[in-house]
């Protein structure tokens, strides 16, 4: 039994539309369990992704995880934040 299939959480309703809008960009997209929902990659670089409902709180977990991780992370709540944050990264 794999990590994957280990960890099975409810997934927001906003993220088809985000994964979506995040490949159109050029990016890669795995959908993760834990602790967050995505891993992208942008031509050479990785970014963890979180996707949330607009209103959407983050579980326990997340809250010990967004204090501790010292590398980057990201939170997407609509198409536009994806939109956003994925020019953004082009740019850089």
């Amino acid at each position: 039994m794999g990590f994957r299939n280990r960890f099975k959480n409810k997934r927001d309703a906003n993220e088809p539309e985000i994964v979506e809008t995040l490949e159109a960009y050029g990016f890669s997209v795995e959908r993760l369990d834990t602790p967050l929902d995505l891993i992208c990659g942008y031509q050479g670089r990785d970014y963890l992704v979180e996707v949330k409902q607009p209103l959407g709180t983050f579980t326990g977990p997340q809250e010990v995880f967004f204090e501790n991780w010292k590398g980057s992370k990201t939170i997407l709540r609509s198409v536009e934040d994806a939109q956003a944050w994925a020019e953004k990264i082009k740019r850089t």
